[in-house]
């Protein structure tokens, strides 16, 4: 039985702010279904306690960092059996805003030092096994914030389990001023252009590539793209030396969580054999969202940060246009302030058309995706993207970029065409697809096929678990 130790910096149900939560809350789960033995690392943020089984274990790691005592909690994910470490430390971690940024969305001055103290004690699990009784075969990096584990240990200079690194997203690279390394406890011998330094800092995610044994993204597609200048965000030098080691799996999707047959969030439960059920979903949400209840009008919907990297600006630009013709657009995210000042202006201007909900709903967010008739995923660059998977098996059909794990989920040609697709980063492109999509729309038979097209692909965990497994197995031989 393989062993693995997986770390994250959120998992959900535990603590969320994108995709990285959801993979690591779903994938350990299907490797454990398929006989591994996964367990799981995360820190012992404000409230995580309440959330997990009571504490069977606590382990003191020292106090390394001079900032307290870094203690190992042994438990389990509630109702599940799948155990999980949390590293506490109240000075780092038990804060009250999110897990990276204070109450004003600002990144914690000692990031460094916090995900420096996490990585560290994975590091000290995947090394010294004995102290929990568990010695893992494989360590499971995932993001900058796992990253610097790899780092310590290489400069432990002991021989140590491989590493996978999983890049979710290569834009957050956890770059940090160089007078702030001292804080870190790692060799200066890591510092250089092969190895940790990255553009005059030093850098979490870097670490994570550089040293691990293999790196893997979030989509075949993007693991392509990040070798480019254009995609690569100045790491594409580095990736491509290390092209060997380098491959893409997509991400998976859980279905007990996202499925319109069992979803308990959405007003009417339907099936591909009942999709004619998904206008009752549609009627309540234009409804909970005081919009007339006009099933004939087209009603396109948002669940994203609302970020220039996922393009919400070129919606701004191409949306007035389609408005006159009559649809509906139904936005849920937050982000950039310009931007949510700019959605909610646009609210005020077509108050019988368009809705805004700024900040994030887990509940609302199923109701969205069942509700809406199509999903807006214009993004400059996508790692994988999970939103349009998740429309995919409601009948929602995802109007995308050709990018990322978007390329290789969504179709508008071919055997099984299942949503829109757009090729250039602007409005008139992206225009040009909800146009097709409205056009679509107004033929019922064509439209209905598409959903039923989209219903039927199968993005479930359980087909990419078995890619994990031979890549671990792969690994160990």
């Amino acid at each position: 039985m393989i062993k693995i130790l997986f770390a994250a910096s959120e998992i959900y149900p535990l603590i969320k702010t994108g995709g990285l939560a959801d993979v690591a809350g779903a994938l350990p789960i299907a490797l454990r279904s398929k006989g591994l033995d996964v367990k799981l690392i995360m820190p012992a943020y404000q409230g995580i306690l309440e959330k997990v089984e009571p504490i069977h274990n606590s382990t003191n790691l020292g106090n390394p960092f001079g900032v307290g005592d870094l203690i190992l909690l042994e438990t389990r994910l509630l109702n599940t059996d799948i155990p999980i470490f949390l590293v506490q430390c109240q000075a780092l971690f038990e804060r009250d805003g999110g897990p990276y940024v204070n109450q004003d969305s600002i990144d914690y001055s000692d990031n460094h030092l916090r995900f420096g103290a996490f990585s560290w004690a994975i590091a000290m699990l995947a090394q010294h096994g004995n102290l929990i009784g568990w010695q893992a075969d494989i360590l499971h990096l995932n993001d900058w914030q796992t990253g610097f584990a790899a780092a310590y240990l290489e400069s432990w200079k002991m021989k140590h389990i491989p590493i996978v690194t999983t890049v979710h997203n290569l834009r957050y690279n956890g770059g940090f001023e160089m007078h702030k390394f001292p804080d870190m406890r790692l060799s200066g011998e890591l510092l250089d252009m092969h190895g940790i330094e990255f553009y005059g800092q030093f850098s979490g995610l870097k670490s994570g590539l550089v040293y691990a044994d293999i790196i893997t993204t979030v989509s075949p597609t993007y693991a392509k793209e990040i070798l480019t200048s254009e995609y690569g965000d100045g790491l594409d030098g580095t990736l491509r030396a290390m092209r060997y080691k380098l491959q893409g799996i997509l991400n998976g999707v859980d279905y007990d969580q996202w499925s319109p047959e069992k979803d308990t969030n959405i007003t009417q439960n339907f099936s591909i054999h009942s999709i004619h059920k998904k206008k009752i979903n549609k009627r309540a949400l234009l409804a909970e969202n005081n919009l007339p209840e006009n099933a004939n009008a087209l009603t396109f919907g948002v669940v994203s940060r609302l970020t220039e990297q996922k393009g919400l600006d070129l919606i701004l630009e191409a949306m007035p246009a389609l408005l006159k013709k009559g649809v509906n657009l139904i936005v849920l995210g937050s982000g950039d302030k310009a931007l949510e000042s700019a959605y909610l202006k646009l609210q005020q201007h077509y108050p019988n058309q368009v809705a805004v909900k700024i900040g994030y709903d887990e509940a609302y967010s199923h109701r969205l995706q069942a509700g809406v008739d199509a999903l807006l995923v214009p993004s400059r660059f996508e790692p994988c993207g999970l939103t349009q998977l998740y429309a995919l098996k409601y009948g929602t059909l995802p109007v995308v970029r050709k990018t990322g794990g978007l390329a290789d989920s969504v179709f508008e040609d071919g055997n099984l065409p299942n949503g829109f697709v757009f090729n250039n980063a602007d409005s008139a492109s992206l225009y040009d697809a909800m146009a097709r999509c409205l056009d679509c729309f107004e033929h019922p038979q064509a439209w209905q096929k598409k959903q039923i097209n989209a219903m039927k692909y199968d993005f479930s965990w359980n087909n990419t678990t078995q890619k994990w497994i031979h890549l671990y197995r792969n690994l160990l031989h």
